[in-house]
């Protein structure tokens, strides 16, 4: 039985000057969001982890940093960049202010119909969901009970629990996965259920602890 733990990162200085980062680099933690990969600390706590994968980008890395220096990382057995999970390439509306690109005539489709959306010089909703859930399903499929924590993004998190509970792409939008907080999904012989979306709880209970 596989779980994985999917992370949305700490709040960041782009959420907090409510900007679409994107991939921009640079991008660190708010004052906000420094307090959050803290509390990660006990949140995350001795829950059952075996694995930690990160996105590439840097506020994914600073969120979980606290604790992985902390006692209760001491037997994580792999920990890894997976370019599978990182942010979605917005193209063209990377870095810009969202109050600007809501008047943009591409924010009605990404509302209702994103399966139709390519950002501007970026990639499709469609094509970030084929290469998020490619790397679920390699995780998935290793041998051995397995516990993943994944730090990832918003619509790549959102687009993953849509996919798994066997929804229609044009229904992410309804997810909501705010910063810091859980979403898990397990694998058994029965088949892949969610087992929570956007859990702000401490993580051992819903996984359990060592």
């Amino acid at each position: 039985m596989s779980t994985l733990i999917f992370l949305r990162h700490a709040h960041s200085q782009a959420n907090e000057s409510n900007i679409l980062a994107g991939r921009v680099p640079g991008v660190l933690l708010s004052k906000k969001g420094v307090k959050q990969s803290h509390d990660l600390v006990t949140r995350i706590g001795k829950a059952v982890v075996d694995q930690v994968h990160l996105s590439p980008i840097t506020r994914c890395q600073l969120t979980v940093d606290p604790w992985l220096a902390s006692k209760f990382s001491s037997h994580i057995e792999k920990l890894d960049i997976r370019e599978e999970f990182t942010e979605m390439d917005y193209g063209d509306w990377s870095g810009r202010k969202l109050s600007s690109l809501r008047r943009s005539e591409l924010w009605r489709p990404i509302q209702e119909r994103p399966s139709q959306v390519k950002f501007p010089g970026g990639e499709s909703f469609r094509q970030a969901q084929r290469r998020a859930i490619s790397g679920c399903e390699e995780l998935l499929q290793e041998r051995g009970k397995k516990a993943h924590l994944i730090v990832s993004h918003s619509d790549l998190i959102k687009l993953i629990a849509v996919h798994y509970l066997d929804a229609h792409i044009d229904t992410f939008q309804r997810i909501e996965i705010s910063q810091a907080s859980f979403t898990v999904i397990q694998k058994s012989a029965h088949g892949v259920n969610v087992l929570t979306i956007n859990s702000a709880s401490d993580l051992s209970s819903i996984v359990g602890t060592r």
